[in-house]
């Protein structure tokens, strides 16, 4: 047996997601059917991240167990077959205990916003149309750090996580976030950054983003997908 990791690119825009969904097209569901068509076998993909529909992978990691061993740079060239909106930049064979999902000790996430409109950057940005103040952005991202009950920043799922670095950093005409932690909850990262707007739009308060971080405030908007870019996930040495 043979266990291969891939790192994967991908633009999220036409794709109803990474995980499998009836009759949907996803990132899972193209890359299995090439695997199929490859080893002529069944394929699982077991990803590092499950991301949701139109959010944009730099570095995807995935990784799928064959029943003999084959030379990873021919399926790397094969993969080739894959649709233009995903390309596997890596094809390695690693350890057969190797988990994508279960391994990972970090995940990195990219946010980008624009303040104009931009027809050619539409569904890779968040064109955002209020004026924020960047100084109380930068005041609110520290109380982010650490360990927080992030269950007001989720959709659905609950629970303690890490933050270990949350960043913002002006551009021409916008602004890109960037943010690392041990694990994310279910539309957090977009949650996190809904909020911090409003936060720099002056409609919420540090002390509310306080609230919400002890589990005694509410939720607050969430950020669409089209500006979330997974950028990296890091796994034990």
């Amino acid at each position: 047996m043979q266990n291969l990791k891939l790192l994967i690119e991908y633009d999220g825009t036409f794709f109803y997601g990474w995980e499998l969904q009836p009759k949907k097209r996803t990132v899972r569901g193209e890359i299995e059917k090439a695997l199929e068509k490859i080893f002529n076998q069944k394929i699982k993909l077991i990803a590092g991240a499950r991301l949701d529909k139109g959010v944009h992978a730099m570095a995807q990691v995935a990784n799928f167990v064959v029943e003999k061993k084959v030379n990873p740079c021919k399926v790397k060239n094969s993969l080739k077959m894959l649709p233009r909106d995903i390309y596997v930049k890596e094809v390695v064979e690693v350890e057969l205990n190797f988990n994508a999902r279960y391994d990972a000790v970090s995940k990195t996430y990219v946010y980008k916003i624009k303040f104009l409109p931009s027809p050619l950057l539409r569904w890779r940005v968040w064109e955002y149309p209020w004026k924020v103040e960047i100084g109380k952005i930068k005041e609110v991202l520290p109380l982010f750090i650490g360990e927080h009950d992030f269950t007001l920043f989720s959709c659905k799922d609950k629970g303690v996580c890490e933050i270990y670095k949350f960043t913002v950093t002006p551009t021409t005409d916008g602004l890109v976030f960037e943010i690392e932690g041990n694990r994310f909850l279910h539309k957090m990262v977009r949650m996190i950054i809904g909020s911090v707007m409003e936060v720099g739009r002056g409609k919420v308060s540090l002390q509310e983003i306080e609230a919400s971080l002890s589990l005694s405030g509410k939720k607050y908007p969430t950020a669409p997908p089209q500006g979330l870019y997974l950028k990296e996930i890091k796994y034990k040495e």
